[in-house]
């Protein structure tokens, strides 16, 4: 009998090692030809209706546009020709966006179609900002795909999940658009108590290498050769350029780099990151943050329970906080204060100023 069962766990091993994912983010069981031209899109998202709903609201006495925000001149660490379909990578460090030579009105439900075509639902649209949300869905690439894990598919799980948020910026070139993709994590933690296993989950870090993945899937889902679209999007190396120093008091975040630059890559870096940012003032260096449920779960689980026992280290977060760039002797200073100006929690500015360096080198 034992022999048996030994045969028995040994085929079923090598049935599930017989096939591995495609991609490292794999949403639905049965895949499907990620191409455009396969997709019958809804007549409502042929031909959106946004009008100028892309453009940014007032910030201040000011009337901006995304191209107000946007460095135009920027060319960027790297950047791959533009392909016949209109398309480019910029890289920047750790960093990368598509450039492309079309509208973001245009670029808006493609998407947002795409997105439903990988298997996700987009929850959340803000056409103001330019920003799309999806829900979180299981990440199911360590399972294999093969006949017998379908099988078992509504028992098994990963304890993994993921969602995306794009953000789509103009540019002074008229039809060319930004696109930046960027991953959020989840990852479920099991604990065991007296009469029970409690459950629950925790943030994990954005994976820059999910990201990559999703623009080559976008540019495959606008009819580019799949291997066109490994070849135009990778994983850059990334070089350390910054550091956390003490300055009035506070914590600030110092970078080696041009203005231009850092304003761009730190927009990249708080969508990474999870917080939201609700408004931004290039002239003045100001992101205008809101605190989402996510980031306060994170402060939670990275403050520990041992530090928990002791009321004084409680972080008491606002509902909203100023991130400022600013030029101090050809160096970036980052700073973070709440919207009165005075120094925010020390807790809290050193979580974030730590997140953002994560990013930022």
């Amino acid at each position: 009998m034992l022999r048996v069962v030994l045969v028995v766990a040994l085929l079923i091993n090598l049935i599930a090692c017989s096939s591995t994912p495609e991609w490292k983010g794999v949403y639905t069981i049965d895949k499907a030809d990620l191409s455009a031209s396969s997709l019958e899109v809804p007549p409502d998202l042929t031909e959106p209706n946004v009008g100028s709903g892309l453009n940014i609201p007032n910030i201040g006495s000011t009337s901006s546009t995304y191209s107000a925000y946007a460095n135009t001149d920027y060319k960027g660490k790297k950047i791959t020709p533009a392909n016949p379909e209109g398309v480019k990578v910029v890289r920047d460090g750790a960093m990368q966006w598509l450039e492309i030579n079309t509208t973001a009105e245009k670029v808006w439900p493609q998407l947002k179609a795409f997105f439903t075509k990988v298997g996700f639902e987009v929850k959340r649209e803000d056409k103001q900002l330019g920003v799309m949300e999806t829900n979180w869905l299981e990440n199911r690439f360590s399972l294999p795909t093969n006949w017998f894990s379908k099988l078992l598919s509504k028992i098994t799980s990963t304890g993994i999940r993921d969602k995306y948020r794009a953000r789509l910026e103009k540019t002074d070139k008229p039809g060319v658009t930004r696109v930046f993709i960027t991953h959020h994590g989840l990852k479920e933690r099991a604990a065991e108590e007296i009469s029970a296993i409690t459950t629950w989950w925790e943030i994990r870090p954005s994976d820059p290498e999910l990201e990559a993945e999703m623009y080559q899937r976008f540019l495959i889902f606008r009819d580019i050769r799949k291997s066109d679209a490994i070849k135009l999007v990778s994983k850059s190396a990334e070089t350390e350029r910054t550091k956390i120093i003490e300055q009035d008091e506070t914590k600030v975040l110092q970078v080696a780099e041009g203005f231009a630059r850092t304003w761009r890559r730190v927009g990249i870096a708080l969508d990474r990151i999870g917080l939201f940012i609700e408004d931004r003032d290039r002239s003045n260096g100001v992101y205008y943050l809101k605190i989402t449920e996510g980031f306060k779960e994170k402060i939670k689980e990275d403050k520990g329970w041992f530090a928990s026992l002791f009321s004084g280290s409680t972080v008491k977060l606002k509902e909203r906080y100023l991130l400022s760039v600013a030029n101090e002797n050809g160096k970036m200073i980052i700073s973070i204060s709440e919207t009165t100006g005075a120094k925010a929690d020390a807790r809290f500015v050193e979580q974030l100023l730590s997140d953002l360096k994560t990013y930022l080198d």
